[in-house]
């Protein structure tokens, strides 16, 4: 199946809720989010997201593909990816879960690693979530946004 198939329920616009902390032992950070999921090109679908931090506005948007080899997306975020985009590619769960990874430069050290979760969910709600990869550590999770959608 294609990716297109997979996210078609998490399709439309969307309103929710963003929790977000830098390091596993701080406290979540809540903010209100939306999101807008479309197909687009045919055979892909853009995510794009709104959530604050501290007060600031911050958006994203993953476009996402699939292929023989999985999943794959290209992902900027304002707060977490900028000024550059992250590649990343995984799979595709048989309950539609798209869980993407890619590692970016530490500035010390090796390579820290990202991972997004999109859970399509059954067509009234979907939720994305973010995992850094510190090496030596389990991943642990640093964005939770759920949604539920918008009437």
């Amino acid at each position: 199946m294609k990716i297109v198939e997979f996210l078609a329920p998490f399709t439309g616009s969307w309103q929710g809720h963003n929790r977000f902390r830098f390091m596993p032992t701080d406290e979540y950070q809540e903010s209100v989010s939306a999101a807008t999921v479309a197909v687009t090109a045919k055979d892909f679908v853009t995510i794009e997201y709104t959530w604050s931090h501290e007060g600031q506005p911050q958006n994203g948007l993953l476009l996402l593909g699939s292929g023989p080899a999985g999943a794959t997306a290209v992902w900027v975020d304002s707060f977490h990816a900028a000024p550059q985009w992250l590649t990343l590619s995984g799979t595709i769960d048989d309950d539609g879960v798209v869980r993407l990874a890619c590692t970016y430069p530490a500035p010390e050290g090796p390579d820290w690693g990202w991972q997004i979760h999109v859970e399509p969910g059954d067509g009234n709600g979907g939720r994305i979530t973010m995992h850094n990869v510190v090496p030596g550590h389990d991943p642990y999770q640093v964005v939770e946004a759920t949604y539920r959608r918008q009437e």
